[in-house]
């Protein structure tokens, strides 16, 4: 998404909270109470979707173990491989500080 995407999000979600708070405001509700009840029900409704998200990730077939279960240092290449590298990089180094 772009940034103005999400801006746009962001906004529209901002206008339908405080149109909700609004609402209940006019119909009565002390407007501290409005906030709570429609940010609980926000949060309730995030919640929700995070637990459905995670159970169709795992009810799938092919879940098996995660790639980096399986071969953690696959690829990887650290500067100790390479002890001649390694010599020249701190010669290097020590002559770039004289």
């Amino acid at each position: 998404m772009s940034p103005y995407q999400v801006m746009g999000v962001i906004a529209c979600c901002t206008i339908v909270f405080a149109g909700v708070v609004s609402l209940l405001t006019m119909q009565g509700v002390h407007i501290l109470l409005a906030f709570l009840v429609v940010y609980l029900f926000a949060v309730w409704c995030m919640l929700g979707m995070q637990r459905r998200a995670r159970e169709s990730y795992e009810s799938r077939e092919d879940f098996g173990k995660r790639r980096d279960e399986l071969e953690p240092c696959t690829g990887r290449v650290r500067a100790s491989d390479f002890p001649s590298y390694s010599r020249n990089i701190s010669r290097r180094v020590g002559q770039l500080r004289v």
